[in-house]
């Protein structure tokens, strides 16, 4: 369905999606009074992109032809390529074990009593 712009008699803007069935059907404000439809630029979705340089050596300007130089029967090292933000991730599913967890506070707090600390490594601070 179409997002079109009208104006109303009392001059507010509103946005409103319409059936193509209803195209004629007078529209009205939220204030009641009645609305025309007005004139709007419409929105172009294209896959041009600034150029970039491709897996295959070659400069790119679209969207669709740099991501098949990604694939494997798309470039000459025959490698696929991940673009980085459209990596899938594989869910990882981590079990709390309570008393493992429970086990190795305790015997962390029992090596600090003891004295035995995890050692500390600080690197040397360049005199200025």
């Amino acid at each position: 369905m179409p997002l079109y712009d009208f104006l109303c008699a009392e001059g507010q803007r509103f946005e409103r999606v319409v059936k193509l069935a209803h195209f004629d059907d007078p529209q009205h404000c939220e204030c009641g009074a009645g609305a025309k439809r007005q004139l709007s630029a419409p929105r172009v979705h294209t896959d041009q992109i600034d150029p970039i340089m491709g897996m295959d050596g070659k400069m790119h300007d679209s969207l669709a032809s740099y991501r098949r130089t990604l694939r494997a029967d798309g470039n000459p090292q025959g490698e696929n390529y991940i673009e980085l933000g459209n990596e899938s991730l594989k869910p990882v599913e981590r079990k709390f074990d309570r008393k493992q967890r429970r086990d190795d506070i305790k015997a962390a707090i029992h090596d600090v009593k003891e004295g035995r600390l995890p050692p500390v490594t600080v690197s040397p601070v360049a005199d200025q």
